[in-house]
């Protein structure tokens, strides 16, 4: 790392890009504010007022006439965050910059934990990051905070640590004198951010994580999760391909010629949520445009190794199994004892027996013992002709029950049209008289004249012990992938 002999005023430059964030802008400033390595003497705070048409840039004048040694405000025509970012970069003097949304916050300690751990490695990382949470409509972690389970400060090598995913420029802080070499791509409505991490850890594929600061990141009561505003953009289907994740992968193999595997990695999360859109609307995406985004997945997927992609902790077993289908093609449907699945030469994909079932109900009704449940299906076997039940006891001839049931259509999880899975609802009755003592009970489907058991069962809470009003009782737990059953008569 170069060293850095520049004397800097403050310790931090907090840099926020501020549109129309008027309800929540002072929470955001306040967090700046108490932060507890002392804000007036470690802290600038710059404010551009990107052309926002609310009281956003009154509030900024407000807080800098309150601190007008430690706050500055830029009012600016709109141009989006990488312009208002790039500017406040331009009148930066701290040593480490930040750049937190106006409707964000930081955690008190956040500022004192990143400065006291960069003062001990600073020769080593340009970059520091800190834990997401959000708050307000959802309050669970980021799915990326994974890297901080260990719960120490610590450098990270992406050499050997290559799925430790870091995008958010909101969530890091960045030498000074290190990003001066680069700026917010302008052109990029998203993932503008994540480009100029991207550039600075392909120079130097190390960063430091802290995890005792945090992050807070405001996911609104008004955004709409099942489709948020960014899939109604078509630059987030096609610029942020082309401009971002294909020039990430180009990037790379210019370097190092070849891909590493933090940058595969990097670039196949972010194409997983593409992969979970249902339907792209035409008001989105003309023909030819919906054509040249399926074009470039399938061109972005063939510089993705198949392991890298398999490796994804946040795509379901189907998603993996379609992505790897879209890339490589339908693969060859292969019979195994009890099963089915797709291989591809050596690689085998997620068997059919695999996918899970899920017991809901059960109980005595009558002279039967009845089980409801739902199975989930990918959608690339072929359709079952047929689910049953096989009872098993010691020493006798098993015997098999037939299920009743039926697609749950409003399971079904598709992507771009395609149905990539759904859940098959059943019920099955198996009379009392065959239970005798301790039974087993595997459930099977049978697909293209091939029975299939499912081995990962799991009971609902809704799926107790059953008892009639006759005194007779059965006791249900799944053992080793099956379903054990004991029965016994009460005689009070």
């Amino acid at each position: 790392m170069n060293h850095d002999s520049r004397t800097y005023p403050f310790k931090f430059s907090i840099i926020t890009a501020v549109y129309n964030v008027a309800s929540y802008l002072s929470g955001a400033v306040e967090s700046i504010l108490c932060q507890d390595i002392g804000f007036k003497e470690s802290v600038e705070l710059i404010l551009v007022d990107d052309g926002s048409t609310d009281s956003s840039g009154e509030i900024c004048d407000h807080y800098q006439a309150l601190y007008p040694y430690n706050i500055k405000v830029l009012h600016k025509p709109n141009g989006g965050a990488a312009s208002a970012r790039n500017a406040g970069i331009a009148l930066a003097s701290g040593k480490y910059l930040n750049f937190l949304d106006g409707d964000d916050k930081l955690s008190p300690n956040t500022l004192s934990a990143v400065y006291n751990f960069f003062s001990t490695v600073d020769d080593q990382i340009s970059l520091v990051s800190v834990p997401i949470q959000f708050f307000e409509k959802k309050e669970n972690a980021h799915r990326l905070n994974y890297k901080y389970r260990d719960g120490k400060d610590q450098i990270i090598d992406l050499n050997v640590q290559y799925s430790y995913v870091q995008m958010s420029i909101a969530s890091s802080f960045i030498k000074h004198n290190v990003l001066n070499d680069h700026s917010f791509d302008t052109s990029l409505r998203y993932a503008e951010d994540a480009k100029v991490i991207m550039q600075l850890l392909l120079d130097h594929p190390y960063y430091g994580i802290v995890p005792s600061g945090c992050y807070y990141y405001r996911f609104r009561n008004t955004q709409n999760s099942a489709l948020n505003g960014t899939k109604l953009h078509r630059e987030w289907y096609l610029d942020c391909l082309k401009n971002y994740l294909q020039w990430a992968l180009h990037s790379a193999r210019q370097k190092y010629g070849k891909i590493p595997f933090f940058v595969q990695y990097n670039v196949m999360y972010d194409l997983q949520s593409r992969f979970g859109v249902p339907e792209i609307p035409e008001s989105v995406l003309t023909t030819a445009e919906h054509l040249e985004f399926r074009t470039l997945l399938k061109e972005l997927l063939q510089s993705i190794d198949d392991k890298i992609i398999l490796e994804q902790k946040n795509l379901s077993r189907e998603q993996k199994d379609y992505i790897i289908s879209f890339k490589k093609g339908n693969g060859t449907l292969t019979h195994a004892p009890e099963d089915l699945f797709f291989q591809y030469g050596n690689l085998k994909l997620y068997p059919a027996s695999s996918y899970l079932l899920k017991l809901f109900h059960a109980e005595i009704s009558g002279k039967d013992l009845r089980i409801t449940g739902s199975v989930k299906f990918n959608s690339r076997f072929p359709y079952p002709s047929t689910l049953y039940v096989q009872l098993q006891r010691h020493m006798l001839k098993a015997r098999i029950f037939y299920c009743d049931w039926s697609a749950n259509t409003s399971s079904d999880f598709v992507f771009d049209g395609t149905l990539l899975s759904q859940f098959l609802d059943f019920e099955v009755k198996i009379p009392l008289r065959f239970l005798h003592g301790q039974s087993t009970l595997l459930f099977y489907m049978v697909c293209d004249s091939q029975p299939v058991r499912f081995k990962s069962l799991r009971a609902e809470s809704s799926f107790p012990a059953v008892t009639s009003s006759s005194g007779t009782s059965c006791q249900l737990s799944i053992v080793s992938h099956t379903l054990s059953l004991k029965k016994r008569r009460s005689f009070f």
